[in-house]
């Protein structure tokens, strides 16, 4: 029977004693199992499937549509927020939305295991909440290969220049940024945004995952920049998924509590 190294994304009653659990595993990717049992006070699996928690689990893998069987489930380590860190909850849940709405069942990608605790033990303290999400988006989009072209033209490949002052537009069904040629192509507005270059410079800084010295964390951006990056990823991101996120609607909530959101 495999073993892996889980993180719970979400659970579902199945049956008086039943729940259906979806787990990203670091050996096997996205997997959705039957745990026999679960909701029984006193279960074997005990509080391990609360979500967000990492566990070592053991499952019986089936062969089809049928559901994967949980058959162990071993706490390693909680998602321990504190109650007042509001913006720190929000952001975990918005992080298991998002890994299960871009990943799909059977696909392994260890970085992006890992990636997601470590963003995951950044929340926790529900500092710089706003900055963690967006840089956890940036690299799942990387690792994903939805991440989009910015420095050149998404459909001719020309040098696209980062004037002061001249505003860049952005693609959303091709990927990146647009020439002033390519994007006369683009008909809907809908598909389509105007972003500011000093926007677009923030968002890579906090996006790229060759900062080592986390200069991320000491950026100076101002609520307006802020709210044009969350404006402009927000869109992405729907284009991307085909539908709005359910933790997009609580944005304004998690930049309230968020501790440092700008500087």
């Amino acid at each position: 029977m495999p073993s892996a190294d889980a993180l719970v994304l979400r659970t579902v009653d199945f049956s008086e004693s039943s729940r259906i659990v979806t787990l990203y595993t670091r050996q096997f990717g996205k997997v959705e199992a039957l745990a026999k049992g679960a909701r029984r006070l006193k279960s074997s699996f005990e509080s391990s499937l609360d979500i967000l928690a990492q566990n070592s689990v053991v499952f019986i893998q089936k062969r089809g549509d049928v559901l994967d069987l949980l058959t162990e489930s071993k706490l390693l380590r909680r998602f321990r927020v504190h109650s007042a860190n509001l913006a720190g909850t929000l952001g975990g849940c918005y992080v298991a939305e998002l890994i299960n709405s871009f990943t799909a069942p059977g696909d392994p990608m260890p970085p992006l295991y890992d990636w997601t605790v470590k963003a995951l033990h950044q929340l926790e303290s529900g500092m710089l909440v706003m900055r963690t999400l967006t840089r956890y988006e940036g690299r799942l989009l990387q690792l994903l290969g939805h991440y989009p072209t910015l420095g050149n033209c998404a459909e001719c490949g020309e040098v696209i220049s980062r004037e002061p002052g001249k505003n860049i537009i952005f693609g959303m069904l091709d990927g990146g940024v647009l020439c002033a040629t390519c994007r006369s192509a683009v008909k809907s507005s809908a598909h389509r945004v105007v972003v500011k270059p000093e926007t677009l410079d923030i968002w890579e800084a906090l996006t790229t995952p060759l900062d080592r010295s986390e200069q991320w964390k000491r950026l100076k951006i101002s609520p307006e920049t802020q709210g044009e990056i969350r404006r402009f990823a927000n869109q992405y991101i729907c284009t991307l998924l085909g539908w709005r996120p359910r933790l997009h609607g609580w944005w304004n909530v998690i930049t309230k509590y968020d501790k440092h959101a700008s500087t």
